[in-house]
C-alpha cells in the first residue's frame, strides 16, 4: 500500500497574478450575459468548478458542460448526471473535440434562455442575439469547445493553462453572440490533496508540482479508486507499494536512463502522469459523487 504522505506538502505561488484582474472584468460582463455556461472537468466535476464563480452567477440561469467525457468512467458520469439533476442544475457530459456532441449547444441555449425568460414572465420575444458566457477553469477544454462551436480557429488553444488572457465577444451562428473568458481559479484551495488532483488534471502549470510528486500522488488514488491497472506495463508484477518503486520499475522497462545507467525517474513520471491524462490507462473519474445530491460539499481528499 502507497502510504499517505501528501498533506505534509506545500503547495505555494500557484495563483497568477493576471486572474485578478480576469475575474474583475468578468464579474462586470456577467450583467450583460443572458446565461452562464459553466465548464467543468467530467474526471472531477466538482472540484473543478470555481467557487468564486458560482457565487458570482448564482442569480443567472446556468448550465454546467462536463468536458473530456471520453476520458471519465461512464457509470460515475451517470452517477454524476444524477447528482446534478438531484441538485436542480443542467448539465451535459460532453468530448469539446467531438464536433458531432456539440453542435446542438447554441440551440440548447437559446432554448434555456427562452425558457428562463418565460418563467420570469417576459412575453414579448427577445430581439438581439442570446448573449451566453463561457467560463471555466484553465485547460478544461474550453478554447476548443469555443473554436468547434465557431467552426474555425479563432481562440487560442494550447496545452498549458492561461491561454485565453482576456474577455472577447464572439458571433456564433443561430443569433448566439458568446463571450469567451480567461481560465479562471480561486486563491484558497481546500487542502493539498485537492491541489494535487488539480494538478494532475492539467489545470495548475506543470512547473508547480515535481513530477514525481505528482505520479506518487496518481499511484495513490488509483488504490485508494480500486482501480485495475495492467502494471506489467510498468515493468511491475503488482500494485506499486511506492511511487519511488513504480518509477525505478518504469525507467528501467522503458529504458529512461541517465548516464551511468540511472534510472531517470522525471521522464518516468512525465510519461506516467501523460498516459493518465491521454486515457491509456483507461476511462478514469477521479471523484465520485456523494450520495446524497443535496449535499454540495466537495467529497474529501
Amino acid at each position: 500500500m502507497i502510504p499517505d504522505t501528501f498533506d505534509t506538502l506545500s503547495m505555494r505561488n500557484w495563483f497568477p497574478g493576471h486572474m485578478f484582474k480576469a475575474g474583475k472584468q468578468m464579474q462586470e460582463a456577467i450583467s450583460l450575459v443572458d446565461l452562464a455556461v459553466e465548464l467543468v472537468d467530467a474526471r472531477a466535476p466538482l472540484l473543478t468548478r470555481n467557487p468564486e464563480l458560482l457565487r458570482r452567477i448564482a442569480d443567472k440561469p446556468h448550465i454546467v458542460l462536463a468536458n473530456k467525457s471520453d476520458l471519465a468512467a461512464p457509470s460515475i458520469s451517470r452517477q454524476w448526471m444524477r447528482w446534478f439533476s438531484g441538485n436542480g442544475e443542467l448539465v451535459q457530459f460532453i468530448d469539446s473535440r467531438n464536433r458531432a456532441q456539440i453542435r446542438h449547444l447554441p440551440q440548447d441555449f437559446k432554448r434555456i434562455v427562452a425558457e428562463q425568460r418565460t418563467k420570469r414572465g417576459a412575453t414579448r420575444p427577445l430581439l438581439r442575439p442570446v448573449r451566453i458566457m463561457i467560463s471555466g477553469v484553465p485547460n478544461v477544454g474550453k478554447s476548443t469547445l469555443v473554436n468547434h462551436l465557431l467552426d474555425r480557429n479563432k481562440a487560442q488553444v494550447g496545452p498549458k493553462p492561461g491561454v485565453t488572457r482576456a474577455n472577447q465577444w464572439l458571433a456564433l451562428m443561430d443569433g448566439v453572440d458568446l463571450l469567451d473568458t480567461p481560465g479562471l481559479l480561486w486563491p484558497n484551495i481546500a487542502s493539498v490533496k485537492q491541489a494535487l488532483m488539480l494538478a494532475l488534471l492539467g489545470i495548475f502549470n506543470d512547473a508547480l508540482v515535481p513530477p514525481a510528486i505528482l505520479a506518487e500522488y496518481l499511484a495513490w488514488q488509483l488504490e485508494q479508486l480500486a482501480v485495475k491497472v495492467d502494471w506489467s506495463a510498468y515493468g511491475l508484477a503488482a500494485p506499486p507499494d511506492s511511487g519511488a518503486a513504480l518509477l525505478d520499475a518504469y525507467a528501467r522497462k522503458r529504458s529512461f536512463l541517465l548516464k551511468g545507467g540511472e534510472p531517470d525517474l522525471d521522464r518516468a513520471a512525465t510519461t506516467f502522469i501523460k498516459d493518465f491524462r491521454d486515457g491509456r490507462l483507461g476511462r478514469i473519474t477521479l471523484q465520485i459523487p456523494e450520495s446524497s445530491p443535496s449535499d454540495n460539499s466537495t467529497p474529501s481528499l
